[in-house]
């Protein structure tokens, strides 16, 4: 039996397949009501039968077995016929999944291009592009705010180049805000800030590095901020208010008339050397 199995998986093909299902119905029509019959009346009552009655109770055996067979043929038809609906949505599921798949990657592509544009308005056009991309894609988020923050990094370094003309030891008053004078990195700050956990206890959210950035006069306001890394960044005059910096790294960062009221940190926070945020207005949430 094994190997009566075996043959037949090597050499059965839809076509014989059908053939033998078509050869195995013609044969139980002719036969099968014959034997129904004999069954049903018994052999020797079968046998004594006048033909025509003989004939006649075949033939209703026979109309019966074809209505059964019509029936099945017909719920077979609805049940292929499923099967392939099935499959057909499936694979316009699948193509449609490609196809956007495909999309997003020319628009990321394009994106990180933009960034690299000498002129500001592209830069910006780029920024937002990532953070439509990344309002989308969960899967992109991650390296979206990698990229972003290399973008912040390169365009916003701490200290300035001695050229730059708001360099470091211009009095903070001459400097203007964040918005005003890098317009493109303000965005994606607002980007990052934008994107945060509810609760301080994922795990797989991803951490900024905005260490040693220039971000004097920034705007992040109400900024999901936690664990970003800010160490050694210049915060002077920065809007932090109600900010969530737990587990942000802040040492050796610059605070000076920061305003950080209702800014929310935990002992997970770290601070500048000498910083006393109970006194600045932070919460600072016990766990």
């Amino acid at each position: 039996m094994t190997l009566a199995l075996h043959w037949w998986r090597r050499v059965a093909t839809p076509a014989s397949a059908w053939l033998l299902v078509a050869v195995g119905l013609l044969v139980a029509v002719v036969f099968l009501p014959r034997m129904l019959v004999t069954i049903d009346v018994g052999g020797t009552q079968a046998t004594q039968m006048p033909p025509t009655a003989k004939a006649t109770a075949v033939n209703q055996a026979r109309s019966a077995l074809l209505q059964v067979i019509g029936g099945a043929a017909l719920l077979a038809g609805a049940y292929f016929t499923w099967r392939q609906l099935r499959h057909t949505v499936s694979d316009s599921r699948d193509q449609r999944t490609l196809e956007r798949q495909a999309h997003t990657t020319s628009l990321f592509n394009s994106a990180v291009e933009h960034l690299g544009s000498s002129e500001p308005q592209i830069r910006l056009g780029g920024v937002y592009a990532l953070d439509r991309i990344g309002r989308d894609s969960t899967a992109d988020r991650e390296a979206i705010v990698n990229i972003l923050a290399a973008y912040i990094r390169t365009r916003s370094q701490w200290p300035p180049p001695a050229q730059d003309r708001f360099a470091a030891e211009r009095p903070i008053d001459q400097v203007p805000p964040l918005r005003v004078r890098a317009v493109d990195v303000q965005a994606a700050l607002a980007v990052l800030g934008r994107w945060g956990p509810v609760e301080a206890d994922h795990d797989d959210w991803p951490t900024a590095d905005l260490t040693d950035t220039d971000l004097r006069m920034g705007n992040l306001a109400g900024a999901h901020l936690w664990r970003v890394r800010l160490r050694g960044a210049n915060l002077a005059r920065a809007n932090l208010r109600g900010a969530d910096l737990r587990g942000a790294d802040l040492e050796e960062a610059v605070l000076d008339e920061a305003d950080v009221r209702d800014a929310i940190a935990d002992e997970t926070t770290w601070w500048p050397a000498g910083f006393s945020p109970e006194t600045a207005g932070v919460q600072i949430n016990s766990r």
